[in-house]
């Protein structure tokens, strides 16, 4: 959709209307690989609004010539900045938030909200769309959907709805069935009347008038044309409601609850690391720390403070079983998705069926995946999160798990971490997230780790 709205796709039919004509929007795409033209003229731009921008977002000129070398946080800083420079018409924002942490996101934040033109923006940042959006573009069913609120609000709009039209669905369905059963039953009255008629001529004397009579026939006659047209009416009413059902639009709940065949730890300790966390060869900071059964631990830091190495550290020094963990690193690589997959179809089939189910929960479909050779990001992460949930596992380790994924699928996600009865250790930019999953932090700082 972005890629129709910027002009890098043009529409199989239809057509896209940009007023003014000639001033397309600026689009920042989610990668930020390369250091393009608008990048780089922006680093060396001495106008007060490009000084401005870049004092904002804490840019140094300087750090262009080393591109390759800076983080994608730091270059989704200058990509933006790059096109608020630029001052379009409208600005395309496709996930900007990624790779953020707290600090530079509240940068990009203050950035975005001073802008004035017309912004478009794809994230599954809950926080970023509550804070910058004024309406909601919801993408469904192959169809978009315009509520005028931000992302909170318009979800509750859109369940409130869906709750609504099941409600009217289920009382037409039971007026349905009411009907067809009433129907069912006058037919059958009408056919026995009729039957117990023909056997009483039957078994009637020629001679006797009294059955054969006039006043007889009538009666039943009449009794039978009243039954026809109750018919005809309750099925006039049962055509009705059938066409009000047909009309109804009922969304089809994805996801739903997960249970957990869960078995407890035997172990108080899961993790005891007493050492000092290395980026590689270089010494970042001292730390003694220890997960225990139950405990939901989120460790919070700046990009590149170490939450990673504390994490592999902390992988390095289980007190039980590497089968009992989960362990999800940040990025999901060609072969390490591939190796997920392969996990999955080596489980026995009780375990398969389980963690498949999770996975539909979790809004991938069954089926797809287990014909696909490559697992795509999004997939591979639901793949290994469904393992994580759906096998004995004591402890999961997650870092940044919903990188890939869209926001129902964090929804639902978040509620089963929710509900899952073992240890959590979470790494994740996602406040909501980390609320709801953890009750501990652990902040990761230059002076090292603050429990």
């Amino acid at each position: 959709l972005l890629s129709l709205i910027s002009g890098e796709r043009s529409p199989d039919s239809g057509q896209v209307l940009s007023e003014p004509q000639g001033r397309l929007p600026v689009l920042c795409p989610q990668q930020v690989d390369d250091l393009t033209d608008d990048i780089s003229s922006f680093g060396w731009d001495w106008q007060r609004h490009a000084v401005r921008l870049r004092a904002r977002l804490e840019l140094d000129p300087d750090h262009i010539d080393r591109w390759p070398t800076l983080s994608p946080g730091e270059r989704k800083r200058w990509q933006v900045g790059a096109a608020l420079a630029a001052e379009p018409d409208v600005l395309l924002l496709d996930e900007p938030t990624n790779h953020l942490d707290r600090s530079a996101r509240d940068l990009l934040v203050s950035a975005l909200g001073s802008f004035g033109g017309c912004g478009v923006v794809v994230s599954h940042d809950r926080g970023l769309l509550n804070e910058l959006t004024t309406r909601t573009l919801r993408v469904s069913g192959g169809r978009i959907e315009v509520w005028n609120a931000p992302y909170d609000a318009a979800r509750e709009g859109w369940f409130a709805r869906a709750a609504e039209q099941r409600e009217i669905y289920d009382r037409k369905r039971a007026e349905q069935k009411k009907l067809t059963r009433r129907i069912a039953d006058q037919r059958r009255k009408s056919a026995q009347k009729d039957a117990e008629r023909i056997r009483k001529r039957r078994a009637a004397g020629k001679h006797d008038l009294d059955t054969r009579g006039t006043a007889a026939s009538y009666k039943h006659e009449r009794g039978q044309k009243t039954g026809a047209q109750t018919v005809f009416s309750m099925t006039n009413s049962l055509d009705r409601v059938s066409s009000d059902i047909d009309a109804l639009e009922i969304e089809k709940a994805k996801g739903g609850d997960i249970s957990f065949d869960f078995e407890p730890s035997s172990k108080e300790f899961l993790v005891a690391f007493d050492g000092t966390v290395h980026a590689g060869a270089v010494a970042l900071f001292d730390a003694g720390v220890e997960v225990r059964r139950g405990d939901r631990i989120r460790i919070a830091g700046v990009n590149g403070a170490g939450k990673t190495s504390l994490v592999e550290a902390m992988m390095e020094n289980l007190s039980i079983p590497s089968d009992k963990v989960l362990y999800l690193a940040q990025e999901t690589t060609g072969p390490q998705a591939r190796s997920w997959l392969n996990a999955l179809i080596d489980l026995s089939e009780a375990d398969r069926g389980r963690v498949l189910s999770i996975v539909a929960r979790l809004g991938a479909d069954p089926a797809a995946i287990l014909h696909s050779d490559q697992p795509s990001p999004g997939e591979a992460r639901k793949i290994a999160l469904a393992i994580g949930l759906g096998t004995p596992k004591w402890l999961l380790v997650l870092d940044e798990p919903t990188n890939h994924l869209d926001l129902p699928s964090i929804e639902r996600l978040e509620e089963a971490l929710v509900s899952y009865p073992g240890a959590i250790v979470l790494i994740s930019h996602d406040d909501a997230l980390a609320r709801a999953v953890t009750d501990d932090t652990w902040k990761v700082e230059a002076a090292g780790l603050r429990r």
